[in-house]
């Protein structure tokens, strides 16, 4: 587990899920007072680990969260707690981020050859232009778009059309970026900043 302060009221950590500890994470988990009835009604082992994982991650940077439960839109928040939280998960990564005063949104994403084919299907024609093909760029913009997505927390958004990277800057270790949410009368400005984590990229908004 990998956790740090993005600012005093602004908690990030990142873990690689390790589908060999089913066993010692429910176990752990039980002890630790965790609500495991939920986990029954997901059927795929796997996913069982990862939603586990996400709980022992969350106990030790924030033990006093009590639970999560999801609104209509899939927004996680905790049952004990004021503060907010976004999840993310892909392939054998997780991730999440803690906000003690405002929103927040994060996404980690596995860097993938496949993004190249599918980026006119969430980059707008106007950043089409100002992308390569080169998949940690495209990465990059995906997970923005995505943090953006969690920002807004409903589901009438859609990352092509609603979801906009105006500025990026990027090297091998991460970078910053400048985006916008619109849709309907909704407007708003945000920053994100951005992590190189060995095969995975992760982007988080720093204001909301």
């Amino acid at each position: 587990m990998i956790k740090f302060q993005e600012a005093s009221n602004h908690q990030i950590a990142y873990s690689k899920v390790n589908y060999n500890l089913k066993s010692e994470l429910f176990e752990y988990l039980q002890a630790s007072g965790i609500n495991l009835a939920d986990l029954s009604k997901i059927k795929n082992s796997k996913r069982q680990i990862e939603w586990m994982t996400i709980r022992q991650l969350l106990l030790k940077i924030y033990p006093d969260f009590g639970d999560i439960v999801y609104d209509v839109h899939g927004k996680p928040h905790f049952t004990q707690s004021n503060q907010h939280v976004s999840i993310s998960h892909s392939h054998e990564m997780v991730a999440l981020a803690i906000n003690k005063d405002q929103i927040t949104g994060i996404d980690i994403q596995l860097i993938n050859d496949k993004i190249v084919r599918i980026k006119d299907k969430f980059l707008s024609e106007s950043e089409q232009t100002h992308t390569s093909t080169d998949a940690i760029e495209l990465s990059y913009y995906w997970s923005c778009k995505e943090a953006l997505f969690k920002i807004y927390g409903k589901k009438d958004g859609f990352l092509k059309a609603n979801f906009f990277i105006d500025e990026i800057q990027f090297d091998e270790k991460g970078g910053i970026a400048k985006g916008r949410i619109k849709i309907n009368h909704h407007e708003s400005i945000h920053h994100l900043k951005m992590r190189r984590i060995d095969n995975y990229v992760m982007a988080y908004v720093v204001n909301s």
